[in-house]
């Protein structure tokens, strides 16, 4: 049963959740401060112990509206009875599946329900997801792991001592939000009223561990990517593994770059094609090393494995052709007219963010051009900086609009949720990200002489302005240097400041307050006897402060991250060879970034509660789409502008296309020739999947070759049965053989 809340006039109880925490905590602090030499010893050798009879990791974010004054008597009775039995419902869906709790309050209008999970109910939910993993092919036992999951432990033992930290968070949360029909408590923000969030705790001491760790070194290794997928799951540590990957792989640009830039020409076709070949092998190549993570992780084809999701509804409830259960259908075809009433949505948004990029461009253009007034060198980058620092909000708001669509269309699994939804945030990112370059590469430059000339002859002024290719080189500068730099300061500092803004605040605010002699409030008072009835101690309640912080935390969004790193590899295989040196601001941003989004994750968003996944989704399918429209984009610009000396680009259009057509048709000839040449190279994790497979069928043909007695090579064919016994009986018949002594007759005859 669930452990009760403490109520008023009962004798105050020990705080269960933080004496778990405290003397984990205290543990694992310890074993660091033993520790000698590299952080990463500890975080590697999982210093936290893991055998414990109760776990304490998540907390349920219980919010309603308090009430006021000015609210009547019979409504306020109404709103409390309301809230109670929502409150009550929770804790009875928590009980229903074995978990505890205890509850705390959290300012005049929130509850924290700190939830406690028994080892016994951890093991059997352990058992199930095992079991679960085996039947649908995502996980190979051989015969003993497969008796051992059918017999689960009915008492104590330490069968759970090498769960990570993310499988056993993972698998507690699946318990809270998983389908009631499914064995879940089914509790979902947002669907249960009053239930605002539900979050696991930040573990300090692992992620200061980790920080100093990765401070500490210029690149990190597989081992040190293997313990962020301990503790955060898949999901996260997929996204650090293709981070790294990439960041690895951007040496090849980046080196051939600084050589093209410094001691090569303009618009150089070597390095064009070069950027094509390097997008075409990393993608193919992240594509097998996607794989061989799976493998390694034990998470290969666990994507469809996926539940249904919540928020998922279904028009009629019809007999599953496969399992014969009655599930929740809703027709392929209704959800097609769902998307195609979304196209103009999509569409007309697309329009019009097109139409305020070209706005944008056509005031800079105005700048640069037209006006020759006071501070011209400032203004003519004002409309860019402007454009740049309001990306965020732009892709917040598509983000918005992405999501609200998505919604409506209505799908059965959170994997075909999110494809759908990155699809929608990618086209809009594209746009925010590359139409002014695109603007400038191919109306700007080519058309913007034709332009002026001919408003010219019609008595309109213009200001003394070149328009070359310094202008394109200039402008995705800009972008990248601005981009990356907002990125980062939204990401790190800004959140930084906020906090120290906060802390310094509340510190003005004691000092007025002492010197005012300011009283507390009726309501302050109230507030603070009802935390104090609890008689937590002084530990507990500075404990109480750090999880409010946390729970005013931002949820960690990892697609957000991923969009961010997919947009930069467009820049540097579709543009970088108008100005060879993109490869070099990318390949330092990202070693800034791997660790700065480390940083984020450990101070400025909360705990991501671990995700199983064994691809990194559809940004796979974004990468190959800007690898193939980059053999068009450094096509054409290389036509354009390679070897002209004035900067007047060349206009043939028929050129143009057969360049734009050889082009793409080498890359499709070089994306399939990859491809196939290294998918006939297996992994050294393939090898040793395939060494357990062999080795479990063995097993089952050794305990089936006992039951019907014979060898298992038998079974197999390698070997005929009773080999030497049929073949002396035969010999015997052989000789007296009719077709042998026709044979002999013969001979004898001649």
């Amino acid at each position: 049963m669930a452990t009760s809340a403490q109520t008023p006039g009962n004798s105050p109880p020990s705080f269960k959740f933080h004496d778990i925490y405290a003397s984990t905590t205290q543990t694992y602090t310890s074993a660091s401060k033993e520790a000698s030499g590299d952080k990463s010893e500890v975080l590697n050798k999982s210093a936290r112990p893991k055998s414990l009879d109760t776990y304490a990791d998540f907390v349920l974010v219980f919010k309603y509206k308090a009430p006021t004054k000015k609210d009547s008597a019979p409504s306020k009775l109404e709103y409390e009875q309301k809230t109670i039995e929502a409150y009550q419902k929770v804790i009875t869906k928590l009980a229903r599946v074995g978990l505890q709790h205890e509850t705390r309050p959290s300012g005049h209008d929130t509850l924290l329900v700190f939830i406690l999970c028994p080892w016994a109910v951890l093991k059997r939910e352990a058992t199930r997801d095992s079991i679960h993993d085996w039947l649908t092919g995502v996980k190979v036992a051989d015969t003993a792991e497969a008796e051992q999951l059918l017999q689960p432990a009915k008492v104590r033992d330490e069968s759970l001592d090498n769960v990570t930290d993310s499988d056993r968070l993972r698998l507690i949360s699946e318990l809270i939000t998983g389908l009631p029909t499914e064995g879940g408590a089914g509790i979902h923000p947002g669907h249960d009223e009053f239930v605002d969030s539900i979050l696991p705790l930040h573990d300090k001491a692992f992620n200061m561990s980790w920080l100093k760790s990765w401070s500490t070194k210029w690149s990190v290794n597989h081992k040190d990517l293997t313990v962020v997928r301990d503790h955060f799951g898949e999901k996260v540590a997929y996204y650090f593994e293709f981070l790294q990957f990439y960041f690895q792989w951007l040496a090849f640009p980046t080196g051939l770059g600084v050589l093209v830039h410094y001691f090569g020409s303009t618009f150089s076709i070597f390095y064009g094609v070069c950027v094509i070949f390097w997008s075409v092998i990393f993608t193919e190549s992240w594509k097998r090393r996607e794989q061989e993570l799976a493998l390694w992780w034990g998470v290969h084809n666990v994507s469809k494995t996926e539940m249904r999701r919540p928020e998922f509804k279904g028009d009629t409830i019809e007999v599953d052709p496969v399992t014969g259960e009655m599930t929740p259908f809703f027709s392929p075809y209704k959800r097609w007219t769902r998307k195609l009433a979304g196209l103009p949505v999509i569409l007309g948004g697309a329009l019009v963010l097109a139409a305020v990029i070209t706005a944008v461009f056509g005031i800079e253009v105005f700048f640069t051009m037209y006006y020759d007034g006071y501070m011209k060198a400032v203004l003519i980058y004002v409309p860019m900086v402007l454009y740049s620092l309001a990306i965020p909000n732009v892709a917040a708001i598509c983000k918005s609009v992405a999501k609200q669509l998505t919604e409506y269309e209505n799908y059965e699994t959170s994997g075909s949720y999110e494809y759908h939804l990155m699809q929608k945030v990618f086209i809009f990112n594209a746009l925010t990200s590359y139409m002014s370059i695109l603007l400038t590469a191919y109306i700007y430059i080519p058309f913007g002489p034709q332009v002026i000339t001919t408003a010219q002859s019609y008595g309109l002024p213009f200001a003394k302005a070149t328009i070359d290719t310094d202008m394109l080189q200039s402008r995705l500068r800009a972008f990248m240097i601005t981009t990356q730099a907002v990125s980062f300061a939204t990401e790190t500092v800004v959140p930084w400041l906020t906090r120290r803004a906060m802390v310094g605040a509340v510190k003005v605010q004691k000092k007025v307050s002492h010197k005012l002699k300011h009283e507390i409030s009726s309501d302050e008072e109230d507030h603070a006897k009802t935390e104090c009835i609890y008689g937590d101690s002084a530990e507990a309640q500075k404990f109480l402060k750090r999880v409010k912080k946390q729970v005013d935390l931002p949820e960690y969004d990892v697609n957000e991250d991923y969009a961010e790193m997919v947009l930069q590899f467009g820049y540097v295989s579709l543009f970088s060879v108008i100005w060879p040196l993109t490869g070099l601001c990318a390949f330092l941003n990202n070693w800034v970034e791997l660790r700065s989004d480390a940083a984020k994750i450990s101070y400025n968003a909360r705990r991501p509660i671990p995700s199983r996944t064994d691809t990194i989704g559809p940004w796979i399918n974004n990468l190959n789409i800007i690898a193939w429209f980059s053999s068009l984009t450094n096509a054409s610009i290389l036509y354009l502008f390679h070897g002209t000396t004035d900067g007047t680009p060349r206009l043939g259009l028929g050129m143009l296309l057969l360049c734009i057509l050889v082009s793409e048709h080498g890359y499709l000839a070089l994306r399939s020739f990859a491809g196939l040449i290294l998918d006939s190279v297996p992994t050294e994790a393939e090898l040793d999947v395939r060494k357990k497979k062999y080795s479990v069928k063995s097993s089952w043909l050794s305990r089936l070759s006992s039951a019907i007695g014979v060898q298992s090579d038998e079974l197999l064919g390698r070997v005929s049965p009773n080999v030497s016994h049929v073949d002396a009986a035969l010999s015997a018949q052989l000789e007296n053989d009719l077709g042998v002594q026709i044979i002999r007759s013969g001979f004898k005859s001649n």
